[in-house]
């Protein structure tokens, strides 16, 4: 080996050291495609918290991801961030990031669920609903054959037993759909910009208007800030090890 190579080595070895010790560099998104770092930022402020590192637990493609492969992902994990990318206006419009937070874990009691802090968004215009109509009591539905559903009506519902389908059950809508029913009536639909009012709302598109490409879920926990390197071994790791750490960071 030449003396090159075992010394790109020793910072590969010592970059390995040290996202060891000190857990994960501040601020990472390991996994999935549909978050970004100014996404990921978006998050963070619309939950108030400071820097986070996400981690993608699910990640599904309609027509073919189950909601049962969904609650084996999710179930037992608690607080989530679940984004869907969506096309608008019939798969004919552009494609937004829309979707919902919650500190309620997606398994357990079925039907619908209250928690005061959850809150539904999208990443794509900046929007986000905080406030709840009735009392809160329609926050999230659990159901075992639902995926990630905010909202009674539903606000965001995206298929049943199959991703973007209906898959024999419920109605013609049941592939995906967006109102604006337990969320922020005054702000409409959470899939359309500048959208006002309950129900469809007064953009003039119905609320079956949206075709649900995707969904990823993430979890979340502080950030675990670097433990300082002695200067050698920080600028070895900074000249030949760099990159592999790079690709943590978020963009």
């Amino acid at each position: 080996m030449s003396s090159k190579s075992t010394i790109l080595a020793a910072a590969l070895s010592l970059g390995t050291a040290f996202g060891a010790a000190t857990g994960a560099v501040a601020g990472t998104i390991t996994g999935g495609t549909l978050l970004d770092g100014a996404g990921a930022n978006q998050l963070e402020a619309w939950l108030g918290v400071g820097d986070q590192d996400f981690t993608n637990i699910f990640a599904g493609n309609a027509g073919v991801a189950t909601a049962t492969a969904f609650h084996s992902a999710v179930d037992g994990v608690g607080p989530t961030f679940s984004i869907y990318d969506v096309t608008l206006d019939s798969g004919n419009g552009p494609s937004v990031k829309i979707g919902g937070y919650t500190a309620l874990d997606w398994g357990g009691v079925t039907g619908y669920q209250s928690d005061a802090t959850a809150f539904i968004f999208n990443l794509t215009t900046g929007e986000a609903q905080f406030t709840q109509h009735y009392s809160g009591i329609y926050s999230i539905n659990r159901a075992p054959n639902y995926f990630a559903t905010f909202g009674g009506g539903h606000d965001i519902f995206a298929g049943y037993g199959v991703l973007g389908t209906c898959n024999g059950g419920l109605s013609a809508i049941c592939d995906g759909y967006t109102q604006s029913h337990s969320y922020d009536q005054a702000q409409g639909q959470i899939s359309i910009a500048g959208d006002s009012g309950s129900g469809s709302g007064d953009s003039g598109f119905d609320l079956r208007h949206i075709v649900v490409n995707s969904l990823e879920v993430y979890t979340f926990e502080p950030a675990v800030a670097p433990v300082p390197l002695p200067a050698g071994g920080l600028l070895l790791l900074t000249a030949l090890g760099g990159l592999a750490v790079a690709r943590r960071r978020r963009g």
